[in-house]
């Protein structure tokens, strides 16, 4: 997720350095996740990269896309969630409806990601979640109130993720 740009960009190249097959998502970026994957496929043989663009909030568009992306590249073995936003407010004069999308954005949408696609890694046995964090999760930076509380509840929440795959021997992976 969050692969039109930054982060999103930089790993989703590196992963088709080392040989990986990626499924690029980001919210309202059809123009650049295009042109990634149409330079990530570049002068090769077999396609390496897909695109598609999506709501991380949406639930029912995860479900579809995890399908669509399993049919496409025969399996999943790695879900790397990057998709995330910032806001700045001191806690006094954070707006709920911005704690709200924060949240939506930066855990729910972790939550709903790893939801859907644990059976798709469990079958391909190894695989992995990666879940982007932040230093903020430990640190906290003034103003950055509801960034801050969103970043230690991935951090939380991959642990709770690592822990279940741990116990029902799932051979998957989570870090953040």
């Amino acid at each position: 997720t969050g692969a039109a740009g930054g982060l999103g960009r930089a790993i989703a190249r590196r992963m088709v350095e080392q040989g990986a097959r990626v499924f690029l998502t980001d919210i309202a970026e059809a123009a650049a996740l295009d042109a990634l994957a149409q330079e990530l496929n570049a002068g090769r043989a077999d396609t390496v990269a897909f695109a598609a663009v999506q709501d991380v909030r949406d639930e029912a568009r995860w479900q579809a896309l995890l399908a669509q992306a399993n049919e496409a590249m025969g399996g999943l073995s790695v879900l790397v969630n990057n998709a995330g936003v910032g806001s700045v407010a001191a806690p006094a004069q954070v707006e709920l409806d911005e704690w709200r999308r924060v949240m939506a954005i930066n855990v729910e949408s972790i939550v709903l990601g790893c939801k859907h696609a644990l059976p798709y890694l469990s079958a391909s046995r190894p695989a992995s979640i990666v879940n982007i964090s932040s230093v903020a999760a430990f640190k906290v930076e003034p103003d950055y109130t509801a960034y801050n509380a969103s970043k230690a509840a991935v951090a939380s929440l991959t642990k709770s993720v690592a822990i279940d795959c741990a116990r029902r021997e799932l051979d998957v992976r989570c870090n953040s």
